[in-house]
């Protein structure tokens, strides 16, 4: 993309050339062109965007989601008020699950006490839950203590591969929020799966001759097993239908690169360029997007006059 774009002309044709091969479009935008944007800055990770406003937040709708299947919901929002005051953490006075936008000074918090709320609500689990529940710490502790390391001041090459050794085994354990991880057209799929099988089931039912001799309690347990048997199929598609392919967590595989090119992640920030593609996005959305270019460059006209009248 960087050779497409600002490279001589053998380079720039032969990168086309092969991003044409990968089926990579590369019409010319005129967001390559805009002052304060390149494509050496757009790949630039931080921690923000990909960590804390991605990684965590995810995290945390796949653990509630986690602990509300499991009924322990309840505990953490009652560990979670009552955690003391410390140096650097303020107490929280709400549960979590009754908050419903978190500051940037929470989601930092977060980070601190999340591993030991999370290991109190989990004691004593049923013979049912012990394999999930060790799963599901395994996966938390893993991305706390990888999050946590990215953001040391200092490397060497010792705390680089701890923080990759992290990051292999938190992908090891994912799987056990695989059923929280679905989009919305999987879902679609599963509650018309879900129907499907119900009214299967029910002909099923109508079409048994002996139905009408059984007692209420047989057909209770008959309609019961039933309704398990479906619960448990829909949970199997949900599992199989999800993944973890997308964007966020997949740019933590390039934080190692990105310390070794830097120096440490604190360094980088995607502000100044993702601050000027959000003045982008609002003209891009409002024509057909096959001929956006005029309304972008319209608006930045009109950017440039009102910083002229505010000059004189």
């Amino acid at each position: 993309m960087i050779l497409a774009t600002q490279g001589d002309e053998t380079e720039r044709w032969e990168a086309r050339q092969y991003l044409e091969d990968q089926e990579v479009g590369t019409a010319e935008g005129i967001i390559w062109n805009t002052e304060c944007i390149s494509p050496t800055a757009i790949t630039i990770l931080d921690i923000l965007h990909p960590a804390y406003l991605g990684m965590l937040k995810q995290l945390m709708d796949w653990v509630t989601s986690f602990l509300e299947q499991h009924s322990r919901i309840d505990s953490f929002n009652q560990l979670w008020v009552v955690m003391p005051t410390y140096y650097g953490f303020a107490p929280l006075n709400k549960p979590y699950s009754q908050v419903m936008q978190r500051s940037g000074k929470e989601i930092k918090a977060l980070r601190h006490i999340f591993v030991p709320i999370f290991v109190a609500t989990l004691l004593n689990p049923s013979a049912s839950q012990r394999i999930p529940s060790i799963g599901a710490l395994l996966y938390v502790w893993n991305f706390m203590y990888f999050h946590l390391i990215t953001q040391y001041q200092y490397h060497t090459e010792a705390t680089i591969e701890y923080m990759e050794n992290y990051l292999e085994d938190f992908h090891c354990q994912k799987d056990v929020f695989s059923r929280f991880h679905t989009s919305k057209a999987t879902m679609m799929v599963s509650e018309a799966l879900k129907k499907q099988l119900t009214l299967d089931n029910q002909e099923e039912l109508d079409s048994f001759p002996l139905w009408t001799n059984l007692s209420a309690a047989a057909k209770g347990r008959r309609v019961d097993e039933d309704k398990m048997q479906i619960k448990s199929e829909i949970a199997q598609n949900l599992v199989d239908k999800s993944d973890f392919n997308f964007v966020k967590i997949h740019l933590q595989n390039h934080f190692s690169d990105h310390i070794h090119q830097l120096g440490n992640l604190l360094n980088a920030s995607s502000e100044l360029p993702e601050r000027e593609m959000m003045d982008h996005k609002q003209p891009y959305r409002q024509p057909n997007r096959y001929h956006f270019a005029f309304p972008i460059v319209r608006m930045k006209a009109q950017q440039a006059v009102f910083q002229y009248r505010e000059l004189n």
